[in-house]
């Protein structure tokens, strides 16, 4: 079939022209719309990787502040001298209140067998006890020459020791004795030696208290309150204080105490 070619009218030109140019808004519409969608799509990826990469950043500057924060107390842990003793195993650490009053009284204060009895619990009646060889030098103490002696319990050889918290519990005890002097002289014991010697064992255990204060050093410290309304401020000593369960120390002591064997010279 042959092709005839004719002439469009101009107002059926316009009209396909309208047409073609609308159709080409339409295509160039929707290319618009998948172009935006496009850039929504990867406008919101990168948006996520964004708060990704700031979610790895926070918990990297995290997870390395703590192994910092770890890593100084270790090093400040270390740094802090220790003395080896068989008796740390029973340290346990607890906050007390300090209980001092502007008239001082309670179970340690005075004279009298309550009193003498709360002592003897305290100090005169917790036991030695005995450290190998390798412990005596794990302490840094030179065993020769020191009191070996035999655990009558057990057979077994070993060094007999005191722990030092006892022996200035004993000197406090001591200086108690010595401010009731006329209580404690006439029962015989340590206050009723001779002027000499009692002066001698007093001076010996004032300066080893004084040497256990001194290397304490604590840093704690009070206010001063007025508990007499009269205008004259007192010092408060009831403030907490990190301690040492003395309790848990002086079981350890009892249930490892060696007793003194027949053969024993006193000490």
């Amino acid at each position: 079939m042959s092709q005839v070619y004719r002439p469009v009218p101009l107002e059926e030109q316009s009209q396909s022209s309208r047409d073609d140019a609308s159709l080409n808004e339409k295509f160039e519409w929707r290319a618009a719309e998948k172009e935006t969608l496009a850039q929504r799509i990867r406008k919101t990826s990168s948006s996520t990787w964004v708060l990704v990469v700031q979610a790895v950043m926070l918990s990297a500057s995290i997870t390395f502040f703590a192994l910092g924060v770890c890593m100084r107390s270790a090093k400040q842990a270390d740094a802090i001298p220790m003395t080896f003793s068989p008796v740390n195993e029973a340290i346990e650490y607890q906050i007390k209140h300090f209980d001092l009053k502007p008239i001082p009284d309670g179970p340690f204060v005075g004279k009298g067998q309550q009193v003498d009895a709360m002592w003897d619990w305290a100090t005169n009646g917790v036991p030695d006890t005995m450290v190998t060889r390798e412990e005596m030098l794990k302490m840094n103490m030179d065993p020769e020459g020191a009191l070996m002696v035999t655990d009558p319990a057990t057979g077994r050889r070993g060094y007999r020791v005191a722990i030092e918290v006892f022996h200035q519990l004993h000197c406090l005890n001591l200086l108690r004795q010595a401010n009731w002097k006329a209580h404690y002289e006439k029962l015989g014991g340590d206050t009723a030696a001779e002027p000499e010697d009692l002066h001698g064992h007093l001076d010996h255990c004032i300066d080893a208290l004084r040497q256990f204060v001194m290397c304490q050093s604590d840093t704690n410290v009070f206010p001063f309150r007025f508990p007499f309304n009269d205008g004259d401020p007192w010092p408060d000593y009831s403030s907490p204080r990190m301690c040492r369960n003395y309790e848990k120390v002086r079981q350890w002591a009892v249930d490892h105490g060696v007793a003194q064997g027949v053969d024993e010279p006193e000490h």
